[in-house]
């Protein structure tokens, strides 16, 4: 007991560690990107980003916390996620539709940009079904690495975009924050898929929605 406890608590703090250095890669990022951004921008990508985290935590945030107080198979963590999936289609498509009623900034792609973020919350929710078994079999070395290379890319691609379309002459928008926010999704789709599907052939469960057997 005492070495689940310890192992635990070295993860934990792995984690932490990783997501404190992501975040200050983040921020160093962030600066040079505000050196070519305009208040507009910077606001209406603020806003974005309030739109797919009210999406998130409206779709995954009460099934996360119903899957922690369970201590069954992983087979029934997995399928209880897809409901964030589920309920995130909805949510996309209806907070989309009332975040374009209000007055916008005249900011060209607007829509196409909120269409890529809707996109990306959709495939963030998908990661949803390997997230919460890393999470119910404490995998925090997954869970560190999978979020810290996410968030690393999609800076980098952030970045990329603004200073490319800056020299090609070219007004893209906020889409380099919804480039950004689609390749973060993608990104940890694919990377918590691939780490814990050896997990799931191991103790032979599904990341699939898979019916119990009786």
């Amino acid at each position: 007991m005492s070495d689940a406890v310890s192992a635990s608590a070295k993860g934990a703090s792995y984690l932490i560690l990783l997501q404190i250095s992501s975040r200050a890669f983040t921020f160093l990022i962030n600066q040079i990107i505000l050196r070519f951004s305009s208040p507009e921008r910077l606001g209406l990508s603020t806003q974005l980003e309030l739109y797919t985290i009210t999406v998130l935590y409206f779709a995954r945030e009460s099934v996360r916390v119903a899957v922690q107080r369970q201590s069954e198979k992983a087979q029934v963590v997995v399928n209880l996620s897809y409901l964030s999936i589920l309920l995130g289609f909805p949510l996309s498509l209806c907070l989309g539709w009332a975040w374009l009623q209000r007055d916008l900034p005249a900011i060209p792609f607007v829509f196409e940009a909120l269409s890529i973020c809707g996109v990306a919350t959709i495939i963030e929710l998908l990661s949803e079904p390997a997230f919460v078994v890393a999470q119910q079999k404490l995998l925090y070395g997954i869970r560190a690495s999978v979020e810290t290379t996410a968030t690393i890319l999609s800076c980098l691609v952030r970045l990329s975009v603004v200073l490319g379309s800056r020299r090609a002459g070219l007004d893209l928008g906020v889409n380099s924050f919804a480039s950004g926010q689609l390749t973060y999704a993608l990104t940890l789709f694919v990377l918590y898929s691939w780490n814990i599907q050896s997990v799931a052939k191991k103790e032979k469960f599904s990341l699939l929605l898979t019916k119990l057997a009786e």
